[in-house]
């Protein structure tokens, strides 16, 4: 038993508890964050999976950080450093298209397939920008819940519209993307095959079915509302952990890795603190979970401590993982065969899309539907080593793939026979666009839905925690009613991807949090 008493424990030390923790810290608060790893990061990590090779393990490249929370905690201070990552390369059969930050480059580089593609490009974006600007707004938003009638309920709901009442056309804009294809969406302002694709490929980030669905524009808007630049994390992803964990400790934030939370305890509805697998129990006033909403809630908070129609929802939030991760060691660089570095304006394509055509795109989730795995995966392959060599040996290199399609559970079949047959799907998909590579390839390791859920306990394998549908979102997520971080049990919230904005590594969901956690402090 331990007699100290904490202003809070969070339960998770992935980017967002540490975000949480740290801007609680800053507040002056005794914050505890408990990690059940030996190390921090959750999601956001960089670790060896071959000897002298390192890599992040889940999180891709850097983008959704938001600007805030790096000003507001220091993090370059603490050691963060990114390096800009101008370029995105989509070979075809026999070309290579490159969109980059410099939209006269980009203009040259669509024009030589469609100079009507050229033209709309960059109008495009201009529609998009007032939507991603409201999106953007909306991601610092707590959600409201227009289901509470009291005053208090009636007059954030009312703020809010005040709020954003000059925003009628953003809205219409969201709302179509939220019913509308990817594939029309997108079709409505491009002609050309690898054009429509390089955009419909951002649609499948947060969802489980093709870009021809409805709804799946949504996803696009999405993405671009947390770019705020491409970049790579210097060290990996892991430094972004590293660089949150070492801005809260300068202010007071404690961290304990290797302490598996067993229980959240409640008592009278209220909780009291937590008790670890090791039988410790540590008091606190205030418990911020950064465990996805599955897991949280029936599992470390105890059913019979929650409402049964709360609990209801819980059990129906989907957390379908369908994505792999593909770490390769290489003894070089993936060369793609299209790509010329004259006609492209561009040294090296240090990352990339492999979906030439939206039907690439569309077949590969057809053949998940009904429980298999894409014969033709759908690829974005970047080269860590290109932007920081110290990730693997002198003269080597790394290649990490994020891929689909791949059900949890397959049909007729199970992962441990297909294991294999997956790989060579890929390598026979990437040789296709990049000779050779397969014969480049060292070691590498492979991460399906399954594995991602077993190593950092994300139900499904989805590492959004849950998917970002009309259903799941904004006050929907996790739960109608519980959209604002705070939870059933008194003194009980939530930090993690399973509450809005969703996933990615924004650690947007930690920043709110942490003002909702000391609004109530101010009230007491």
């Amino acid at each position: 038993m331990m007699d100290e008493e904490y202003d809070a424990i969070i339960v998770g030390g992935g980017h967002n508890g540490l975000t949480c923790g740290a801007y609680l810290s800053r507040a002056g608060k005794k914050v505890l964050v408990l990690e059940a790893k030996p190390y921090v990061g959750g999601a956001s990590v960089t670790e060896e999976f071959a000897p002298g090779f390192r890599a992040s393990t889940y999180s891709f490249v850097l983008g959704h950080l938001h600007p805030k929370v790096i000003d507001d905690l220091e993090l370059e201070k603490f050691g963060f450093e990114a390096v800009p990552m101008g370029e995105t390369c989509n070979p075809t059969e026999n070309d290579c298209i490159v969109f980059s930050s410099d939209p006269k480059k980009t203009y040259e580089q669509i024009a030589r397939f469609s100079k009507k593609d050229a033209e709309n490009y960059p109008k495009f974006f201009a529609r998009l920008q007032s939507t991603v600007k409201l999106m953007r707004e909306l991601q610092l938003e707590t959600p409201i819940n227009p289901f509470d009638k009291s005053p208090s309920g009636l007059m954030k709901t009312a703020g809010f519209a005040w709020r954003y009442r000059n925003s009628g056309k953003e809205f219409y804009n969201l709302i179509q993307s939220l019913s509308m294809s990817a594939n029309d969406y997108v079709s409505r302002w491009f002609e050309t095959d690898i054009v429509k694709a390089k955009l419909m490929f951002w649609a499948t980030i947060g969802g489980n079915v093709g870009p021809y669905a409805p709804g799946t524009a949504f996803y696009i808007v999405s993405h671009l509302t947390g770019q705020f630049g491409m970049r790579f994390a210097k060290g990996g992803m892991g430094s972004i952990a590293d660089a949150l964990r070492a801005s809260g400790e300068a202010h007071g934030m404690q961290v304990r890795c290797s302490a598996s939370v067993d229980e959240i305890l409640v008592e009278g509805g209220r909780t009291r603190g937590v008790r670890l697998k090791s039988g410790e129990d540590i008091k606190a006033r205030r418990v911020i979970s950064n465990v996805g909403a599955k897991v949280t809630f029936g599992n470390i908070v105890r059913r019979q401590h929650l409402p049964q129609d709360f609990m209801e929802h819980i059990d129906g939030f989907r957390t379908r993982g369908m994505g792999f991760k593909l770490l390769c060691a290489v003894d070089k660089k993936p060369t793609y065969k299209g790509f010329d570095p004259e006609k492209t304006g561009v040294d090296y394509p240090g990352y990339a899309h492999i979906c030439p055509t939206p039907e690439f795109l569309e077949r590969a989730y057809d053949e998940a539907k009904f429980g298999w795995y894409s014969s033709e995966p759908f690829l974005s392959p970047s080269v860590p080593t290109h932007f920081d060599p110290s990730l693997a040996p002198d003269g080597k290199h790394i290649v990490t793939f994020q891929g689909g399609v791949t059900p949890y559970e397959l049909t007729n079949s199970t992962w441990d026979r297909e294991r294999d047959n997956l790989l060579r799907n890929t390598f026979s998909v990437m040789d296709r666009f990049a000779p050779g590579f397969s014969d480049s390839v060292i070691d590498y390791k492979l991460y399906l839905p399954k594995d991602i859920e077993d190593d950092i306990n994300m139900p499904g394998g989805n590492t959004q925690h849950g998917e970002l549908t009309l259903d799941q979102l904004f006050y929907m997520r996790p739960a109608p009613g519980y959209g604002d971080y705070r939870s059933p049990i008194d003194g009980l919230y939530q930090c993690g991807a399973s509450t809005h904005p969703g996933g990615a590594v924004s650690a947007v969901n930690g920043h709110n949090a942490a003002r909702e956690v000391l609004k109530d402090w101010k009230r007491l």
